[in-house]
C-alpha cells in the first residue's frame, strides 16, 4: 500500500464567516479526491488535528485556501506554504506536512541561536524543505509547555523564535549523552509518547551495545576486531594476544580519550589521543605501574578494549573510511555518501574533530590497488556498512533513520567496522554541493514517518498530478 502525497500550496484567504474553520478547495481536487462536501471532515498538521469545513471553489487545482483563524489555530504563519498533503475518504481526513522539528541542545542567549556543530546544516535542511515543500524548525526540549511548542524558523536568513505546530516527526540531534539520561528529558520523552510523535535517533548508542548487535549475526562477526569490557584481566589477556590494544570510553566521540596500548617486552607504552596536535606518550616499567595510572580514567567511564588492527596508512597517517547511511521512503538503508579520513600527523585517530582532513574514497582505493579492484572495494564498503545499518537498526530499541558507519582496511585489504555512530559529525562531508545528500535523505525518511499509518511505516511518493481543471 503506498500513500500518494500532493504538492499544494496552503493561501491565506478572507472569508465571511471568519470564525469557522473553513477550507477552499478546487473542484477538480475535490473531485480527485472524491470528497463529499456534506461531511464533516478533520484536517491534521503535525499532530494537531481539528474539524473543518470544506467548500469547492474555483482556485488553482494545487492551492487550499485556509481562513486566517485556522493558520492561526494550527501555529502556522498567515502567509503562503508549500506543503505536500494525503488525504483519506476513509477518515474524511486531509493530512498536510510535514512538519519536522529537529531537537537539540543550544544557546540562545545571543541575538540569534547557535546550534553548534549543526548550524549550517539546519540551513541545509530548511532549505530541502522549502524546496520540497513543509515546515521545518529547530527547538530544545525545554521549550515543550503543556502540550505546546516554540521554536526557531528561518526567516530571511535569521532563526526567529515563535509557537510552532507539534511536529509530525522529531530529528533528534541532542550533543550530551548527560542532557539525554536527564530527568527532564526522559519527561519530554514519555509526553511524545502520549501525542504518538515519532523520533528517529533518539538516543546515543554505546560501543559495547552497537558490538553485541552485530556480534550477534554470525556473518559479520568476521568484520569486528577482538572486543571486550576493559577490566584489568582482560587488558592483560588481550594485551598478550594482540600486543597492540585501542581502549576506548564507551560513551566517547570525535576521537577523545582513546588511549593506545601497546607491548614491548615488559614495558607498556600508553598513546593518549588530546586533540592538541600531537599525542601523549607514557612508558610503564610493568602492567602494574600502567593499571596505577589508568584509574584515574576508569573512575570518571567505562573503557571498551579493542584489537587494534593494522590498518592501511596514507603517507605515514593513520587512514579510515566514514560511510553515512540512512532510510529512504521504502524503509530501506541505503549509502548516502563516504569519504576516506586521514589523521592529522602524529595522531593516531583519523576523526576531523581531531584535525584530520578528508578525501574521495576511489581516489584512496586507485592509489592502493588498480582501478578494477577500487571499485570493487568502494562498492563492498559500502555494502557493509549498509548491511551493519541494517542489523542495527533492526535489533535495537527506536527508530533509527541515520548511522556513521567508521570502517577501516588492513594492510591486507580486508575491512573492519570500526564504529558506529548514531549521530554523526556533519563536518566530514564533501561539500561541493550546497546541499548535501545527506540533507535530502533525512528529509525524506522524516516525511515518510509523517505520514505514517498503524501498522508499519507506508510507501510515500511525491506526485505531481495532472489533475484536470474542471470548472
Amino acid at each position: 500500500m503506498s500513500v500518494s502525497l500532493l504538492p499544494i500550496t496552503i493561501v491565506p484567504v478572507k472569508m465571511f464567516q471568519e470564525n469557522q474553520f473553513r477550507i477552499q478547495i478546487s473542484h477538480s481536487l475535490v473531485h480527485y479526491w472524491n470528497i463529499d462536501l456534506q461531511m464533516p471532515h478533520l484536517l491534521q498538521i503535525g499532530k494537531h488535528t481539528i474539524q473543518i469545513t470544506i467548500e469547492g471553489a474555483n482556485i488553482t487545482k494545487d492551492e487550499l485556501g485556509f481562513s486566517e483563524p485556522l493558520l492561526q489555530e494550527c501555529c502556522l504563519p498567515i502567509e503562503d506554504l508549500h506543503f505536500v498533503a494525503s488525504y483519506s475518504r476513509k477518515d474524511l481526513t486531509i493530512t498536510a506536512g510535514p512538519i519536522i522539528g529537529l531537537m537539540t541542545d543550544f544557546n540562545d542567549n545571543g541575538e540569534e541561536p547557535d546550534f553548534r556543530s549543526i548550524h549550517s546544516f539546519c540551513e541545509e535542511l530548511h532549505e530541502v524543505v522549502s524546496n520540497m515543500g513543509g515546515y521545518f524548525y529547530v527547538f530544545h526540549f525545554r521549550d515543550f509547555i503543556k502540550g505546546s511548542l516554540q521554536g526557531y524558523c528561518l526567516q530571511d536568513r535569521k532563526w526567529i523564535k515563535h509557537p510552532v505546530p507539534l511536529p509530525s516527526v522529531i530529528y533528534n540531534r541532542i550533543h550530551s549523552r548527560m542532557l539525554e539520561a536527564s530527568t527532564a528529558f526522559q519527561s519530554f520523552k514519555n509526553n511524545l509518547i502520549k501525542f504518538n510523535i515519532p523520533v528517529f535517533n533518539d538516543r546515543f548508542l554505546s560501543k559495547k551495545e552497537v558490538h553485541n548487535l552485530l556480534f550477534s549475526e554470525d556473518h559479520m562477526q568476521p568484520y569486528l576486531p577482538d572486543t571486550a569490557i576493559g577490566d584489568e584481566q582482560t587488558i592483560i589477556d588481550m594485551l598478550a594476544r594482540h600486543r597492540l590494544l585501542f581502549l576506548k570510553p564507551i560513551h566517547g566521540s570525535q576521537g577523545r580519550n582513546i588511549i593506545r596500548l601497546s607491548l614491548n617486552g615488559e614495558e607498556i607504552m600508553a598513546e593518549l589521543s588530546t586533540g592538541n596536535g600531537r599525542e601523549n606518550t607514557i612508558t610503564f616499567k610493568n602492567y602494574t605501574r600502567f593499571v596505577q595510572w589508568f584509574q584515574q580514567y576508569q573512575k570518571k567511564t567505562i573503557f571498551l578494549a579493542q584489537q587494534a588492527i593494522p590498518l592501511q596508512t596514507f603517507k605515514n597517517r593513520q587512514l579510515d573510511f566514514r560511510v553515512l547511511c540512512h532510510k529512504n521512503f521504502q524503509d530501506i538503508w541505503k549509502a548516502t555518501s563516504a569519504v576516506a579520513r586521514i589523521s592529522a600527523e602524529q595522531q593516531f585517530v583519523s576523526n576531523i574533530a581531531r584535525g584530520g582532513e578528508i578525501m574521495k574514497p576511489l581516489r584512496i582505493f586507485s592509489m592502493l590497488s588498480d582501478q578494477k579492484t577500487a571499485v570493487q572495494q568502494l562498492a563492498l564498503l559500502k555494502e557493509l556498512a549498509v548491511e551493519t545499518a541494517t542489523i542495527i537498526s533492526q535489533k535495537c530499541e527506536g527508530l533509527v533513520g541515520e548511522l556513521g558507519i567508521d570502517i577501516g582496511l588492513d594492510t591486507n585489504g580486508k575491512l573492519w567496522i570500526i564504529e558506529v555512530n548514531s549521530k554523526p559529525s556533519k563536518n566530514f562531508e564533501d561539500k561541493e554541493k550546497r546541499v548535501r545528500p545527506s540533507a535530502k535523505a533525512l528529509i525524506e525518511y522524516a516525511t515518510a514517518l509523517s505520514f505514517i499509518h498503524k501498522g508499519g511505516l507506508q510507501h510515500a511518493f511525491i506526485r505531481n498530478h495532472d489533475i484536470e481543471q474542471t470548472e
